[in-house]
């Protein structure tokens, strides 16, 4: 499948679901329908990507099951497990060890940027145009 394949069915789904929003705005229950046949679709593009030649099949692994935990009515626990994750990995980050302090940098480091730190040409340019000006 190509590119220009997958935006065509994204619009046409795109188009179906604002279409179910407008109809629900008029007062035409949607809700059912629209609560399966977001995760449908969104399942049924990680899909094409797991399928298709060109792509990642990882990434579409993981739209895939994003659209089945939408559609179990479990995306809570993505959400909660990507939390827990996080809380853990910033617990470790606080309980490692600090790297040791490093050294100062070498004289010739510290020459050359003191030396890129002073005013340039530019700013005598500047200074002499502004004493000129009356």
């Amino acid at each position: 499948m190509s590119e220009r394949s997958g935006k065509i069915l994204l619009g046409l789904v795109l188009l179906l679901i604002g279409g179910l929003v407008l109809l629900d705005q008029l007062g035409i229950d949607s809700g059912d329908l629209i609560g399966v046949l977001i995760p449908s679709v969104i399942m049924l593009y990680g899909a094409r990507k797991v399928m298709s030649s060109s792509g990642s099949r990882f990434w579409g692994v993981i739209v895939f099951l994003f659209g089945l935990l939408m559609l179990f009515g479990k995306l809570h626990l993505l959400f909660h497990s990507i939390l827990a994750i996080g809380v853990i990995y910033l617990g470790y980050r606080l309980l490692r060890p600090r790297p040791e302090q490093k050294e100062a940098p070498p004289a010739w480091e510290r020459q050359w940027a003191q030396g890129i730190l002073k005013e340039d040409k530019l700013d005598d340019w500047e200074r002499n145009v502004n004493r000129r000006q009356p």
